[in-house]
């Protein structure tokens, strides 16, 4: 067995958890997710983190306090968030809105570590089938923002304005590849 079927193994394992709605992968299968990146992006992300860090590290070996030193730091960060903004935009540019149906949701309690305390936020995950170019697609949706609900019921009134009676919703499918689909909007990072 490689390292990238164990890789991917894993990640799918991590990514399931409790769920009962299993996640459909839109990668070919044994290979790794990633996040997706151009050459513009990575240059963002790494020299963003590259200033980032150099300015922490001047400023934990010189113990004082430029605005030089703590504006390269902040540009390095500015860097990084501009650079995911490029790649969200980039990757779901030529994205399709279709109309699908949701078959099933689930709403689940996760718990994060935050501030040495666990942090409880609410996700969904959504099962939902479409037509495209004459071939019925059945997807887990990815969600549209990247944090979750403070409450259940948060979570579920986000779904219940968004899929109406009829199961119908809006997702946003990567036309070369129609498993990879976005619920309701497209992604901002």
């Amino acid at each position: 067995m490689n390292i990238n079927k164990k890789l991917r193994d894993f990640q799918d394992q991590v990514r399931d958890g409790d769920w009962q709605i299993k996640w459909i992968p839109w990668q070919e299968p044994g290979n790794v997710e990633y996040v997706y990146n151009t050459p513009l992006t990575l240059f963002t992300g790494f020299g963003g983190a590259a200033l980032f860090i150099g300015s922490v590290v001047y400023l934990l070996i010189f113990k004082h306090v430029q605005g030089a030193v703590l504006a390269i730091g902040l540009a390095g960060l500015i860097m990084i968030f501009l650079g995911r903004l490029y790649a969200s935009f980039n990757k779901q540019a030529g994205w399709t809105c279709l109309t699908a149906r949701c078959i099933d949701r689930e709403i689940q309690e996760s718990h994060y570590p935050s501030k040495g305390n666990i942090k409880i936020i609410w996700e969904y995950r959504l099962l939902c089938v479409f037509n495209h170019n004459g071939t019925e697609y059945r997807v887990t949706p990815e969600a549209s923002h990247i944090a979750g609900f403070q409450s259940q019921d948060i979570a579920q009134k986000y779904l219940n304005e968004r899929i109406r009676p009829d199961g119908t919703c809006k997702l946003w499918v990567d036309p070369r590849n129609p498993l990879h689909a976005v619920f309701d909007k497209k992604q901002w990072i």
